[in-house]
């Protein structure tokens, strides 16, 4: 039994049906294309840039390419720390952008006193080739303080994501600072933001770690605390950014750490609690955990028996559709925006056991499969799916962090 690929292309005359292997050649994996789309968005990253107290940051472009990014740190309440600064194309063609940035940089040094400068610089810039190292340079000297470049848009993806650039910024400022702080703190690395008090991953730090303070990357209180991150006990990261940044702290400094992202199946979610327990040096039973699991799939698979599933929760809906099909449910759709490595794995392991689901590249679907395509499902999982499937049960799956069951036992509480 093969699973089928129903993406959909406009041709001249028709509709196209496509499968699955020409969707992977259509869009190589790894390629400039796939990280040109990826979720990790360069103006969504101005957030994460400034989520560290005392980084200021300056975006020096286009007002066009600029705007957005404040509505996006203001989104966060962080717009106090951004500053715009817009580049007319005459500005441009005759270079005095970069005397009017080195001013701005100036300035704003004098009067803020920034414990740190990331400068955003966009596409047009990356494509004239300047040259900011001299401006950078005489700023940090004349007021002591690092100033970082950060390249944003389409054109600086060739190199290396821009989640790895700001952390690589990050780490090098880490550097630059000064080692200090208590080493029985356990940080929890990720660009998510505050894990809620209620998440199950706090709740077993404080039981199992009660005399150590747990901190979070994304939640700082200062520029003091970001530059004890060097002399932390553990680190524990949450998502790809956070391992990088594990990654990094570990090379330099030598702390150890633990990946725990968040995953759907008990397989991995089974040994995200065992490198967990492993690092913090003692043991979990499993079997209560397990036990209720498998009641809740039991229960909630008899009550939708019949019933078709569509999934649409962005880059893991493969992951999610395997694990719910383990679980006994019968996902006949998925909606993908992409297609990449992560999602080769689970698209061969519902192959292994026989899914019939379709997948529909959502930007290859057009109003003539919406309109008639979807009317046989009954629950759509997810934003993406319950767009398509207008007539289904929509049940939403929250973008926040949940480590081990918490994700796929609330997706199943609420399906019942």
């Amino acid at each position: 039994m093969k699973l089928s690929c129903a993406g959909y292309k406009q041709g001249s005359n028709s509709v196209e049906k496509i499968s699955l292997s020409a969707v992977t050649d259509t869009i190589p994996l790894d390629s400039f294309f796939d990280r040109g789309i990826a979720d990790d968005d360069c103006g969504e990253l101005v957030n994460l840039a400034l989520a560290v107290p005392g980084i200021d940051v300056v975006a020096a472009g286009p007002a066009s390419c600029s705007r957005v990014l404040y509505f996006r740190a203001a989104k966060k309440s962080l717009q106090e720390r951004l500053f715009l600064l817009p580049i007319s194309s005459n500005d441009f063609t005759a270079g005095n952008h970069l005397q009017n940035l080195e001013e701005s940089l100036t300035d704003l040094a004098a009067s803020r006193r920034s414990r740190a400068i990331i400068v955003y610089v966009t596409c047009a810039d990356i494509l004239a080739g300047t040259d900011f190292a001299s401006i950078t340079e005489r700023v940090e000297c004349q007021h002591g303080i690092p100033v970082k470049v950060f390249e944003r848009g389409p054109l600086s993806r060739r190199r290396t994501l821009p989640k790895e650039r700001l952390c690589d910024i990050f780490i090098d400022l880490l550097q630059r600072g000064n080692r200090s702080g208590s080493n029985n703190c356990i940080q929890l690395l990720g660009d998510a933001g505050k894990l809620a008090e209620t998440s199950g991953l706090r709740k077993m730090l404080m039981h199992y770690c009660s005399d150590g303070e747990i901190r979070e990357f994304a939640a700082l209180d200062s520029y003091e605390q970001f530059e004890e991150m060097t002399t932390g006990k553990l680190n524990i990261a949450l998502d790809r950014f956070g391992y990088d940044m594990a990654v990094g702290i570990q090379k330099k400094w030598n702390i150890p750490f633990v990946f725990l992202p968040a995953c759907y199946n008990m397989k991995e979610i089974k040994g995200s609690y065992g490198a967990l327990m492993e690092a913090l040096h003692t043991t979990w039973d499993f079997s209560q955990d397990s036990k209720a699991y498998h009641q809740l799939a039991a229960q909630t698979a008899a009550t939708l028996a019949g019933k078709q599933i569509a999934v649409g929760i962005g880059a893991r809906s493969f992951e999610l559709a395997y694990a719910l099909m383990l679980a006994g449910f019968s996902v006949s759709t998925i909606f993908a925006d992409i297609v990449n490595k992560n999602d080769r794995a689970y698209i061969n392991a519902l192959l292994a056991i026989g899914s019939q689901a379709q997948v529909y590249l959502i930007s290859n679907v057009t109003g003539e499969t919406q309109a008639g395509g979807f009317t046989e499902i009954d629950v759509a999982i997810g934003e993406k799916a319950a767009f398509y499937c207008a007539k289904a049960k929509e049940i939403l799956v929250s973008a926040d962090y949940r480590f081990g069951y918490e994700g796929i036992t609330e997706i199943m509480e609420a399906m019942r």
